[in-house]
């Protein structure tokens, strides 16, 4: 039997709709609210009370995912022998970026290691962390493009000549607002509280927090250009708004980051390096002048989108890798 254990309820839906589908039972060990973020919830949640479920919950002959922080206290209550080590253990954890932080992870993950331990990663960076800082042998790293259908859809919209970013984790919105002074074009940025980000120079900037995902989408739907400025650090970001991206086909000028090139690839053209402001600039003034240009961008964002679809039911790819 197959077994998903989750941070909070109502996440990662399409996986676990479709593993319940077929048999697989899906129980919250995390004290996770919708949204939950920050060094203090995810402590807290680690040590739900709700943990306290996983004992009598599976056998040795059965197979087990485990999502979010909740891996490590349950791969010490495997190791410690206090519950079975299941025939199959896979584990779907949440991104670090701060280096202190993934240092901490590594050496924890390495003293939990147990056999029959494999990870599922959402980009090829964190796969290659696992194997060279944690020790995985890389036949038991399985790299997924995260993928679901995201709440708050919104209608296609008539473009109204901005210039919209949005996210919280890895993000250097400052980079942007030095980038975009120039330009004619307004900027709409939706962060989170969190975000550190100075004031901008001009009237035009607007800079809105913590919005319902029905008004961030709307917002990105009726911009002219997507801008995407993420630092060198982290395994994994970006990977919600780019979702959104592609469910609209905007154009799309990103930091180059393996991360995001897992869906566009390696020779999109709305690429930059980070901490390259001039590059930004260009790029974003080009695609806001030229009509041709945001044509090319759209064009390669749609037939990202396509293959995407095509890969197929995400949790039939999860169930593949919690079989094989």
């Amino acid at each position: 039997m197959i077994h998903v254990l989750l941070p909070q309820a109502g996440s990662y839906r399409d996986i676990t709709d479709y593993l319940r589908d077929r048999g697989a039972r899906v129980t919250v060990v995390g004290s996770g609210t919708p949204g939950m973020s920050g060094k203090l919830a995810i402590v807290l949640s680690m040590f739900s009370p709700k943990l306290l479920r996983c004992f009598g919950l599976w056998t040795t002959k059965d197979r087990l995912l485990v999502v979010g922080w909740q891996a490590l206290p349950v791969l010490a209550l495997v190791k410690a022998r206090l519950v079975p080590r299941p025939e199959r253990l896979l584990v779907m954890s949440c991104f670090v970026h701060g280096k202190r932080a993934r240092r901490l992870a590594d050496r924890v993950l390495r003293t939990l290691r147990v056999p029959g331990l494999g990870f599922i990663a959402f980009s090829p960076g964190e796969a290659r962390n696992l194997v060279q800082a944690v020790g995985m042998a890389p036949q038991d790293v399985h790299c997924h493009l995260w993928r679901q259908e995201l709440d708050g859809r919104a209608s296609p919209q008539d473009d109204d000549g901005s210039i919209f970013a949005g996210g919280f984790s890895n993000r250097d919105y400052d980079l942007l607002l030095e980038a975009a002074e120039p330009l004619p074009a307004p900027l709409v940025i939706v962060a989170s509280q969190r975000n550190q980000i100075r004031q901008p120079a001009r009237d035009s900037t607007r800079i809105l927090r913590d919005l319902p995902e029905a008004e961030f989408e709307g917002l990105l739907a009726r911009s002219s250009v997507v801008a995407m400025p993420l630092r060198g650090l982290g395994e994994a970001c970006g990977q919600s708004v780019l979702l959104r991206v592609l469910r609209h086909g905007k154009p799309l000028v990103a930091t180059r980051h393996e991360a995001i090139e897992a869906y566009l690839g390696e020779d999109y053209p709305g690429f930059v390096p980070h901490d390259d402001v001039a590059a930004m600039r260009q790029a974003l003034a080009r695609a806001l002048e030229q009509p041709a240009r945001r044509e090319e961008l759209a064009q390669r964002v749609r037939l990202a989108a396509g293959r995407l679809e095509g890969r197929g039911e995400p949790g039939a790819e999860i169930e593949q890798f919690l079989l094989g």
